[in-house]
């Protein structure tokens, strides 16, 4: 156990194989199951709190979300593996600071954002991970499985307690963002040889995979659009039942 604390700051191409883990194997669903634990817990004592304390623990997950991004990077520059895929421009890492603006100031858009992108996000790189490359007990591979968890929690928070009810009519406002976005990330992606947002190519294993074999280097066009059907289809529910309610 001692010589595998050792690996918590070690680069991982010195690690022996042992080292590592891999996907659906035992330990990625000890860390899915711990998630799904703390998950339960943290919205049970959400939804019973008062709207006060509620504030007060979006604003400190949301900070401490941010915090932990941040310690991360410092990490890497501290165990010299800092590189430009630290950069907070993946899917999640964007998510960190809608969650910060739902945190502080919700609105029907950034709502629409953690309902639409950060929770299927984060559910995603839970169920898909892509840092299988760290040991297990890097700090690296530890910090991925925590915060892609922590923004799931803080979704899902939001979400049952009733304070973020999706809005079907931002869909069109968030499909700009994520175009604004994906455009100038695509082509640093084509400079610095980085995959951001998995707009070049998806992430091994990931359903999007048959969409590249298919499409090849037109992936990024036909992900867009399948990813507004997608959007479309996850906030028809809540504007169905907007709509009894009215009829009632």
């Amino acid at each position: 156990m001692l010589k595998l604390l050792e690996w918590f700051y070690t680069d991982p191409e010195v690690v022996p194989e042992g080292g590592f883990w891999s996907a659906y194997g035992h330990v990625h669903f000890i860390w899915l199951g711990a998630i799904a634990l703390v998950g339960f817990i943290a919205i049970k004592a959400f939804v019973g709190a008062t709207k006060e304390k509620q504030d007060k623990a979006l604003k400190g997950l949301a900070l401490w979300i941010l915090f932990q991004e941040i310690t991360k990077n410092h990490l890497h520059l501290y165990a010299g593996t800092a590189t430009v895929d630290l950069l907070p421009l993946h899917i999640c890492g964007i998510s960190i600071f809608f969650s910060l603006w739902y945190a502080f100031k919700p609105g029907k858009l950034n709502g629409a954002y953690i309902y639409g992108v950060s929770l299927p996000g984060a559910l995603a790189a839970l169920t898909f991970p892509d840092w299988m490359d760290y040991p297990l007990y890097h700090f690296s591979s530890i910090n991925s499985f925590s915060i892609h968890g922590e923004l799931v929690i803080f979704a899902l928070m939001a979400l049952i307690s009733g304070r973020l009810k999706p809005d079907i009519r931002q869909v069109p406002k968030m499909a700009i963002i994520m175009y604004i976005l994906a455009i100038p990330i695509y082509f640093l992606n084509k400079v610095w040889g980085t995959n951001f947002m998995f707009i070049n190519y998806p992430s091994p294993g990931s359903p999007l995979v048959p969409l590249y074999d298919i499409f090849g280097d037109g992936y990024v066009i036909a992900a867009a659009v399948l990813l507004v059907v997608v959007w479309y289809i996850l906030f028809l529910p809540w504007y169905l039942a907007e709509r009894k309610q009215k009829q009632k």
